[in-house]
């Protein structure tokens, strides 16, 4: 009976038997809603995490400097050198107030622009949650089914490296863009009938703060202020009837709004008009091309290969989205965001480095149209849900694959900003204040560099703009008189230099060397030697370079010279003709296993005189610097002249190969403790291998370290050079020579860690010590390895 009873329990309950199996795309709905609870605060923390992560690993630049230098007055002061800029005194009240609790250094400057880059994130869910709610007699259904939608939207914003980068940066232009979207959030809301309070309730109230902040906070405000006007007329012309206390309501937040930046008004205005035009007009395509870029990756540098499928999508998809959300209420006012910061770019002529920051405004509402890209599937009703569902997952993980391949080579950069503190590393470690002197060419400078400060005396130039030539040559005549070494930045020189005064009269003088040369992200480094201790004399034989050209005298460093300063060569060129090809002059310096260790490359005098201007039968003198690299072993080294065409790279020819011998140069150790931050590697590891420390390594295509990122096809020579560091103290058993082996693919080169230069037992305690070594490419691999003993890392892959 039991058997029988227990039999007739399976079989006969229809409920059981009736009831359906949840499909995959329920489970997955099903998922998704229970993630949904978790996910806002997730990309939230996510937001914070990239925004304050490393947030004073790159320098402040010169902007910043300007921020940092305003933080030490009265707000009447930056009330009254604001109006002396082109900017409102509104984001600097509000960081002068904030930095009295975080601090006025870079980090404490730039987490204020990091905590309103996360409520930026967390504002734009709130205006996606409002723009996707489609109107149905269940509003709490219609807000469930808009959550999806609206946070892939805050999941894009925390992601974009754009918002990322400007959300690390002490200006006012992520301030700016939470302005703006808090305005079209109350804008959207203000549409909706129900909004009947006497302002708006909270719509009106943040209505009104958003509206205030944007116009102190920056002069292109006004623009989004009748985005969102013309988004909440066009509502008010769709509605029926039109509700006039709405009306009355609109027009008042906006009378308040207006009528407290009325004291700045004059102001602005007088700075506005008075303000240089900037940028520079482009077509249409150019300008599209611009903005997708710059919204997608704003102004990083390290990109996903192949870009093109990434630009297609970033442009495309929010375009088409828009059309797909055509029949939303609220539709043109996101439009309307997008493409009004866009409209005032073009009509102004804007499109330049210095100006696309402005896009940033446009950001949100661009995150949220391509969240709106999976409502594109043309499905079935019963199953759309489902797809949106997956489509969304999809785009999520394509968002989230395009931050992991951005956004780490960002934190790993130093140049993501004008690097000016490495270069005051560098000043400090290696300049003197009684002998050498740094010389500033745009005004924008001087506050940053104050910052950084390394001691030394500081000179700015030129004093006005436009400059005046005669007053800006006797200063740098009576400046430079006596004085060692010139630590040169040039920053924005087509607007503080146009002429290049100042490099020119530099590149010109018989008793100036140029050494090192350094792009740091858009500063441009440079410093000049005086002679001292040269030995100039006419060759025994002429030189003759190709047909036209020949090397008659040259000036030689008699002392020798230590691993971080330069080694100073002076040449003296004539031609018997005209020549119809501008070519470079290279000066090189070669151990004894014929590796270039240092070079100086570039026309003669610096560019100012290149050879189609040479005049047959005169001297050309030129002087050149070579910068001899920090951990160089010392040694006596061999220097060369060549002479080559720089779009073939084609050398002209000698009596003696394509090159000149011109002496000896004697390398020996520096006496001065060398930061490690100041050296320049393209990759940074401090790994330990065996006994002792790869600091880091450069790995490029054999002459092309200006290039680094050249590709290599097989048999192609790889270029290795290693930053080894001696541990302090060295251990008893410190090996007297030690070896290392570097392979890729089939081919391995072994030999000691200095190829034979300095032997391990040579080296001092926590010593840096450089190596260059060749590595043929056969195509079986891309990342090299690296071995010392039983210890192998394996290197970046090689460019291809």
């Amino acid at each position: 009976m039991n058997e029988s009873t227990q039999g007739r329990t399976e079989i006969s309950d229809p409920k059981v038997a009736s009831q359906p199996r949840p499909s995959p795309v329920s489970s997955l709905q099903s998922l998704v809603s229970n993630l949904q609870l978790l996910a806002l605060p997730f990309i939230l923390v996510l937001a914070a995490f990239l925004r304050f992560f490393r947030l004073d690993h790159s320098s402040l630049w010169s902007d910043e400097g300007n921020t940092w230098a305003l933080m030490a007055r009265s707000l009447a002061q930056i009330a009254r050198d604001a109006a002396a800029d082109i900017h409102p005194p509104g984001y600097y009240w509000l960081l002068r107030g904030w930095t009295t609790l975080a601090g006025a250094d870079a980090w404490g400057l730039r987490s204020f622009s990091a905590s309103t880059g996360v409520l930026l994130v967390w504002i734009t869910y709130h205006v996606a949650l409002v723009l996707f709610a489609a109107p149905c007699s269940d509003p709490k259904a219609s807000r469930v089914n808009a959550k999806t939608p609206a946070l892939l939207a805050a999941l894009i914003a925390a992601l974009n490296p754009f918002l990322v980068y400007y959300s690390q940066e002490a200006r006012m232009y992520t301030l700016l863009a939470v302005a703006g979207a808090g305005l079209f959030w109350a804008t959207l809301r203000l549409m909706r009938p129900a909004s009947d309070a006497r302002l708006g309730g909270w719509p009106g109230l943040v209505y009104l703060i958003s509206g205030v902040i944007g116009l102190w906070t920056h002069y292109s405000f006004p623009v989004v202020l009748a985005a969102a006007g013309c988004a909440w007329l066009f509502a008010l012309v769709r509605a029926r009837p039109i509700a006039l206390h709405g009306v009355a309501r609109f027009l008042l937040l906006n009378g308040l709004v207006v009528l407290s930046f009325a004291p700045w008004l004059p102001t602005a205005m007088e700075r506005v008009l008075a303000w240089p035009k900037g940028g520079e007009a482009v077509g249409a395509f150019d300008a599209l091309q611009l903005t997708v870029r710059t919204l997608l990756i704003g102004p990083l540098r390290a990109m996903p290969e192949p870009l093109w499928p990434w630009l297609f999508s970033a442009g495309c998809l929010p375009l088409l989205a828009l059309w797909a959300l055509r029949r939303s209420a609220g539709v043109w006012a996101l439009a309307l965001w997008l493409l009004a910061p866009i409209g005032l770019m073009l009509a102004l002529g804007l499109y330049s480095d210095a100006f696309l920051k402005f896009l940033l405004v446009a950001a949100p509402a661009w995150c949220i149209a391509l969240a709106a890209a999976p409502r594109l599937l043309p499905v079935p009703q019963s199953t759309r849900p489902g797809l949106h569902t997956l489509a969304t997952l999809f785009l999520a993980l394509a968002v989230s694959v395009f931050a992991l391949l951005t956004l780490p080579p960002y934190y790993g950069d130093a140049t993501a900003r004008d690097n000016y503190a490495d270069v005051a590393r560098y000043v400090a470690a290696v300049g003197n204040p009684a002998t050498d002197l740094v010389m500033l060419n745009a005004p924008g400078q001087q506050e940053v560099w104050a910052y950084y400060d390394p001691g030394l005396p500081v000179l700015a130039l030129p004093q006005q703009r436009p400059p005046d030539r005669a007053q800006t040559v006797a200063t740098l005549h009576d400046a430079v008189a006596g004085r060692r070494q010139l630590f040169v930045l040039f920053w924005a020189t087509a607007e503080a230099d146009p002429e290049q005064i100042v490099e020119g009269w530099l590149n010109q003088q018989p008793f100036l060397f140029k050494g090192v040369e350094s792009w740091q992200g858009n500063l441009r480094f440079l410093t000049y030697h005086q002679a001292a201790e040269l030995e100039c004399q006419p060759l025994p034989t002429t030189v003759r370079f190709g047909d036209v050209i020949a090397l008659r005298a040259q000036c030689l460093q008699l002392a020798p010279v230590a691993a971080g300063d330069v080694a100073l060569v002076g040449l003296e060129w004539v031609t018997e003709q005209a020549i119809q090809t501008r070519y470079a002059v290279s000066v090189q310096l070669l151990d004894p296993r014929g590796q270039v260790i240092a070079q100086h490359d570039g026309e003669s005098q610096g560019g100012a005189a290149p050879t189609t201007t040479w005049l047959p039968g005169a001297s050309i003198l030129d002087n050149r610097g070579v910068w001899i690299p920090f951990g160089a072993p010392p040694g006596v080294y061999r220097l060369i002249a060549a002479l080559y065409d720089p779009i073939t790279g084609q050398r002209l020819s000698t009596p003696y190969g394509n090159a000149a011998e011109l002496g000896q140069i004697e390398v020996v150790r520096t006496e001065r403790a060398v930061p490690l931050e100041i050296v320049p590697m393209q990759h940074r590891l401090g790994h330990r291998l065996g006994p002792v420390t790869l600091v880091g390594y450069d790995l490029h295509r054999k002459g092309f370290a200006h290039a680094p990122e050249t590709p290599l096809a097989v048999g192609d020579v790889a270029h290795v050079v290693l930053y080894w560091q001696a541990p302090d103290p060295l251990p008893g058993d410190w090996p007297a020579d030690l070896h290392f082996t570097l392979g890729v693919g089939a081919e391995t080169v072994s030999g000691p860690l200095a190829g034979g230069a300095l032997p391990t037992g040579a080296w001092r305690p926590g010593e840096l010590v450089r190596a260059e070594f060749d590595l043929r490419y056969d195509g079986a691999a891309q990342r090299p390895w690296l071995a010392i003993g039983d210890t192998q890392i394996r290197l970046a892959s090689l460019p291809r």
